[in-house]
C-alpha cells in the first residue's frame, strides 16, 4: 500500500499528557516499519520533522509548513492545503491522526481514514450556553463539530480506541465503517514508584475536565492528614486566565515535555488525581500507571475501560475518593497496572482495517 499521513496541524513541543501526540507518533512510526506499507509519505511541520532523523528509503517527509497552522491558516490547510498535497502524491490512503477532514476532499483515488478520538461536542451541547463558551468560541465548535460528523459519516474507515466512543460514533452514522485499533504504549510498565510524598493532579482550561472539584477534593483530603503542610500538589496542564490556587502548597506547572512529566511522577509524587466528567479514552490515568504511580480517576465509562476498578472514584462520592487516597498515599492499595497494547500491534489492527475496507 501507499500511504499519506497528516501531522502538520499538530504541535509537537510541549503537551501536558501523550493524547493524540502518542497516537500521531505511534501510528507513523508503526507504519513505517510494517511489511505491507511500501511508500509512505508523513505531512509535516518544522515541529515534528526532527523525530524523523532516520528513516527507511520508502518514507518520504514532506515539510508542508513551517508554522502550524493556527487559526485561519489551520482553515486553508484543512480545506485546501492538504487536498493539494494529497492529490500530488495520490496515495491509496489518507490517514488523518486527528480525524478532521475536509468538507469537500478532491483526492482522485485516495481513501480517507478518520482516526476518531471523540464526540466532546455532545457533552457541551447539553451544558449551558457559557460552560460551552469558556471551552470552544462559537465559530470554532461548529467549525469542528461539523467536520467530526463528516468524519463518521463519509470516511472509508473510522478508527478509533475504546467502546465506548464507537458506540457514541455509531449513535451519529450508524453506517460508519469502525475499526476499534486502540491506542498502543510502546513504554514497558515499570516496577511501582516510591515518590516523595507528593500528589499531581491535572489542570485544564476545559470545563468537563473538572479541576474544581480536584481541587475541591484534595483540599478535604489534606485537612485530614496530620502531614498535610509538607504535601505538595503538583499541577500540570493549563488553568483558565485568572485562576487562583489555594495556596502555596499547589504548584503550577503548565504544559512540560513528556520526559519531565514521567520524573515528576515517579520522583515526587505517590499517586494522580483525574477528575472529568467526559472522556473517550481517558489518557492521564494510563500513563500514570505505566510510570508506577497509581492514579484516582473518574468512574465514567471509558476510564472503565482501561485501568483497574480499584483506581475508580464517583465524582459524587468524596468519601470513598478520602478512602482510596488514603490507601494510596499509605501504600495499603495494591499497585496494579494492566497489559496495554504495543504499537505494533494497532499498526496491524490498523493496517488491516484499511485492507479490509
Amino acid at each position: 500500500m501507499k500511504l499519506a499521513i497528516a501531522l502538520t496541524d499538530q504541535s509537537f513541543t510541549r503537551t501536558k499528557s501523550m493524547g493524540i501526540f502518542n497516537v500521531s507518533m505511534g501510528l507513523t512510526k508503526g507504519l513505517m516499519h510494517h511489511p505491507a506499507v511500501k511508500e509512505l509519505h508523513i505531512l509535516g511541520n518544522n515541529e515534528c520533522c526532527d523525530t524523523f532523523s532516520d528513516i527507511p528509503p520508502h518514507v518520504h517527509l514532506h515539510l508542508m509548513d513551517k508554522p502550524v497552522p493556527r487559526q485561519f491558516v489551520r482553515v486553508w490547510w484543512d480545506q485546501f492545503g492538504l487536498p493539494a498535497a494529497v492529490r500530488r502524491i495520490s496515495p491509496d490512503w489518507l490517514i488523518l491522526p486527528k480525524g478532521v477532514p475536509p468538507f469537500f476532499p478532491c483526492l482522485g483515488n485516495t481513501k480517507i481514514a478518520c482516526y476518531v478520538h471523540d464526540v466532546m461536542w455532545e457533552h457541551y451541547e447539553q451544558r449551558p450556553h457559557c460552560d460551552r463558551r469558556t471551552a470552544f468560541p462559537l465559530h470554532e465548535f461548529i467549525y469542528f463539530k461539523n467536520l467530526s460528523l463528516r468524519a463518521m459519516k463519509t470516511a472509508h474507515v473510522v478508527l478509533t480506541h475504546t467502546r465506548f466512543n464507537a458506540e457514541r460514533i455509531l449513535s451519529y452514522a450508524p453506517d460508519a465503517r469502525i475499526s476499534r485499533i486502540g491506542i498502543g504504549f510502546d513504554k514497558h510498565p515499570t516496577p511501582p514508584a516510591c515518590g516523595a510524598g507528593d500528589i499531581l493532579a491535572y489542570a485544564s482550561t476545559f470545563p468537563h475536565k473538572r479541576l474544581d472539584l480536584t481541587i475541591l477534593r484534595l483540599s478535604e483530603w489534606l485537612k485530614q492528614r496530620p502531614e498535610a503542610d509538607n504535601i505538595k500538589i503538583h499541577l500540570v496542564g493549563s488553568l483558565p486566565a485568572g485562576y487562583s490556587l489555594p495556596d502555596e502548597r499547589w504548584i503550577h506547572h503548565k504544559r512540560i515535555p513528556y520526559q519531565q512529566l514521567c520524573t515528576l511522577l515517579r520522583e515526587r509524587c505517590r499517586f494522580a488525581v483525574y477528575f472529568t466528567d467526559y472522556e473517550s479514552y481517558g489518557m492521564p490515568p494510563v500513563e500514570c500507571l505505566l510510570n508506577g504511580v497509581p492514579c484516582l480517576a473518574s468512574d465514567i465509562p471509558p476510564i472503565r475501560e482501561n485501568i483497574p476498578s480499584q483506581y475508580l472514584v464517583s465524582n459524587d462520592d468524596e468519601k470513598r475518593f478520602i478512602q482510596q487516597a488514603n490507601a494510596c498515599y499509605d501504600g495499603k492499595l495494591p499497585f496494579l497496572c494492566p497489559a496495554f497494547p504495543t504499537w505494533q500491534e494497532v499498526t496491524n489492527a490498523c493496517v488491516d482495517a484499511l485492507q479490509n475496507a
